[in-house]
């Protein structure tokens, strides 16, 4: 089922990249040269407003659950033209602990980006799209949870060309757990490496 909604998901969001260019050659070139992109980022991630529901502790002694990590991404896509492409990611949210919680989350995720050139391989850009998360949780008393969904996310971002197939990426991306046992804000920044062919 969440093979299906992936699919469905992706191809929707390709829609446009079929669509827009018929109408952007009316105005004059589109880009169309293909660029497709793989590369990796640091992840600084923040948690904020963690809830942990149906559970045997006391709800008071979660008090305010914040906290920061950093951990990793790999990402891959491609730009169909200057102005949109489509991207997959692979999260690693890192593992989040505090007042004796903890919350050890990873997930992938499909979506579409809208950029604006700056020059050769040069862009910035938003995207918008889906997150499908895993999370693990544990806490006093023998605790132990793992929950699982889908969410929207979305982010803006920018990627400068260093070489000719070499960008430097920042990101600033955010999402939303709500579901299950998990109730969380989560926000991560990025810097990383693309590689363009």
């Amino acid at each position: 089922m969440k093979l299906a909604t992936a699919i469905s998901s992706v191809a929707l969001m390709a829609s446009p990249m079929i669509v827009l260019p018929a109408y952007a050659d009316d105005y004059g070139s589109t880009g169309s040269d293909a660029d497709v992109f793989v590369g990796g980022s640091a992840i600084y991630s923040k948690l904020d407003n963690l809830e942990i529901r149906d559970n045997a502790v006391d709800e008071g002694e979660l008090g305010e659950f914040d906290d920061d990590r950093s951990s990793w991404k790999a990402f891959a896509g491609v730009w169909a033209n200057n102005w949109v492409g489509i991207e997959g990611q692979y999260l690693d949210m890192g593992k989040y602990e505090d007042n004796g919680f903890s919350l050890d989350a990873d997930g992938y995720t499909a979506s579409l980006l809208l950029g604006m050139p700056l020059g050769d391989h040069s862009r910035i850009f938003v995207k918008g799209g889906r997150l499908w998360w895993n999370a693990d949780t544990t806490g006093p008393l023998g605790y132990d949870s793992s929950a699982d969904g889908s969410t929207l996310f979305y982010g803006a971002g920018v990627s400068l060309g260093l070489l000719e197939n070499v960008n430097l990426r920042a990101e600033y991306e955010r999402a939303r757990f709500d579901e299950d046992n998990v109730d969380a804000d989560l926000d991560f920044a990025s810097v990383g490496v693309g590689f363009m062919f």
